[in-house]
């Protein structure tokens, strides 16, 4: 037996189907936790922000357009999601000494030592650094490089998805890449 496609999915899920709703998730909870932890960088916060996201996905549904690609719209709402939830975090300083949430260890215990330590360590510091530069960036600047670079998406077909002209999205790219580069310039100390 085929899988049901999303638009007859779709339409049970507004007749109010239960087993249409836990089909519909179950075919792209992957997906989005995947997306929303690529934003928010941690098990606990992706997995809340992958159940937001069903949740205004589900509240939604009425206002979905069954002719468009449902996958797209989909992800659009949990970009959305993502990026709200960013604006919302306040930076907190991580020390080597603070307990961890089962309070039995610290931080400090639990890494391990010599080269793949510093290894470690600095692919975390490139990591949280490049979160925070992309976020300073202006928000379209910041989608649009989650969907070429993390989501592999071609120029047109982000074009298509976000509705912003070819041009401009190839424009937007590199004015990003080159806003990150400078960044990148200062925190290491390069010439420019």
């Amino acid at each position: 037996m085929l899988a049901e496609d999303d638009r007859q999915l779709i339409l049970k899920c507004r007749d109010m189907q239960e087993q249409a709703y836990l089909a519909l998730m179950r075919r792209y909870e992957g997906y989005i936790y995947r997306l929303c932890h690529s934003f928010a960088g941690n098990r606990e916060d992706a997995l809340d922000l992958t159940q937001e996201t069903f949740i205004k996905v589900f509240a939604s549904l009425d206002s979905y357009q069954l002719s468009r690609p449902f996958k797209p719209w989909l992800r659009r709402i949990a970009v959305n999601n993502c990026i709200n939830f960013l604006q919302k975090q306040t930076a907190s300083p991580l020390f080597l000494d603070q307990p961890m949430a089962d309070g039995n260890l610290n931080l400090g215990d639990t890494i391990a030592s010599g080269e793949d330590l510093f290894k470690e360590v600095e692919w975390q510091e490139i990591g949280r650094f490049l979160k925070e530069a992309i976020g300073k960036l202006p928000q379209a600047y910041g989608l649009l490089l989650v969907l070429r670079h993390q989501e592999g998406m071609s120029y047109q077909e982000i074009a298509d998805e976000t509705g912003v002209p070819l041009g401009t999205v190839k424009t937007h790219l590199f004015r990003a890449r080159a806003a990150l580069r400078r960044e990148l310039a200062v925190y290491y100390g390069w010439e420019v």
